[in-house]
């Protein structure tokens, strides 16, 4: 099983299928937004485990973030192959390896390879209604609109400050940008940008809420930034229920988000109804 700098055409679909596999079987993908970008992207190291029967296990890492994903089909699981995938990341040097779902096999896994939790991810869930289609209205002086193609340096720069210690987010490229509006589900209206003037300052981009569409009945709060100098606003309200207003009138009947069990925005989506449905792991050596 040897490292591979890029993947071909088939072996992009043999993994695509392999993880659909995995999907239908745990219920929980097993790999982010990032790898699956990260399928095509250069800069990201693979391995293949391929059996008679085709691809059977996919392992990924990206130096950028430090971090390794990986999977193994369900009928082949519990004969050494997640083992063997994830020593091959390690040893190419991740500082650790997320477990969407934090399944029970995700966590013997760890456990017999001598790693511990060091960071968690919280999914968390609610309804969506039609009283959701009314948001509350913006503070004096901001206005709420979709995003425009003049917006990306803008958003780049209000991103940066609003997740400048966070390990994945805080280094969003206009690269990173270009390749989600490639993807199927980008829908400029869906990314909800406020702008206004904070005392003192011109008037520019103060926050933002980046929503996401994963089928008809499901959207995501993809991500909701506030710059800091916007601070004290209470614009982070706004912008979440501006969200919601938005995937209710598209139809959708339920909404996720991911937030870092530590992060103090927590206590914000429970407050709007929001509960935690399950976690994702972040495992790594002592």
């Amino acid at each position: 099983m040897d490292a591979l700098a890029r993947l071909s055409s088939a072996e992009i679909a043999a993994v695509t299928t392999l993880v659909d596999a995995a999907t239908a079987a745990d219920g929980v993908r097993p790999l982010n937004d990032e790898a699956v970008l990260g399928l095509r992207r250069p800069g990201e190291t693979h391995w293949l485990l391929s059996l008679e029967e085709g691809v059977v296990g996919y392992a990924q890492y990206s130096p950028v973030f430090g971090s390794g994903q990986l999977l193994v089909h369900p009928a082949h699981r519990r004969r050494g192959h997640g083992r063997a995938l994830l020593d091959a990341v390690l040893d190419a040097g991740a500082s650790g390896v997320w477990a969407f779902g934090n399944l029970p096999g995700a966590r013997a896994l760890a456990a017999a390879s001598g790693l511990r939790e060091v960071r968690g991810l919280l999914i968390m869930e609610r309804p969506l209604t039609t009283a959701d289609a009314h948001p509350v209205a913006a503070p004096p002086g901001v206005v709420l609109r979709p995003y425009r193609d003049s917006d990306a340096e803008d958003l780049l720069a209000v991103n940066a400050a609003a997740f400048e210690h966070h390990p994945e987010q805080g280094s969003f490229s206009l690269a990173d940008l270009a390749a989600r509006q490639a993807e199927p589900w980008w829908d400029p209206a869906g990314l909800i940008v406020a702008e206004g003037v904070v005392p003192g300052e011109a008037s520019g981009m103060l926050g933002f809420h980046w929503t996401k569409r994963h089928d008809a009945a499901t959207g995501e709060v993809y991500v909701i930034g506030v710059h800091p100098r916007a601070h004290g606003r209470g614009l982070g309200t706004v912008l979440l229920d501006a969200g919601l207003a938005h995937l209710a009138a598209s139809g959708c009947e339920r909404v996720i988000l991911y937030v870092e069990s530590d992060n103090p925005a927590v206590r914000l989506y429970e407050r709007t109804g929001f509960a935690v449905t399950h976690t994702d792991v972040l495992y790594a050596r002592p």
